[in-house]
């Protein structure tokens, strides 16, 4: 098994990129460079950066847990994980009101 976390299982017209063994929603990759020294991460068919492959190796795995905290989950399944993440009730965004001052004085 190899040292690394992460991986991007291919040859396709992208590449899937995997975490501890779990693909991770909305993301995919496109190995570049001579040597396939650098990947293009894309997110959600819309928004792409390329890094290096060592700082994918450490920039992925917070991705991951980003996509997860944003799709409803915990975090990101770890290696360890047997079943499928639960969706867990999360707190809805609530609309704040700004509070003005009433008179010329600081309180």
């Amino acid at each position: 098994m190899s040292d690394f976390r992460v991986n991007f299982p291919g040859p396709f017209s992208q590449h899937d990129v995997v975490v501890d063994g779990w693909k991770v929603p909305l993301l995919h990759a496109h190995p570049g460079g001579e040597h396939d020294e650098k990947v293009m991460l894309v997110v959600d068919n819309r928004l792409a950066l390329t890094v290096s492959v060592e700082e994918a190796e450490r920039f992925v795995p917070f991705l991951a847990d980003a996509i997860a905290v944003a799709l409803g989950y915990t975090s990101h399944p770890n290696e360890d994980a047997e079943h499928e993440p639960v969706k867990l009730p999360q707190p809805r965004p609530v609309r704040t009101h700004g509070i003005i001052a009433t008179s010329d004085e600081i309180a």
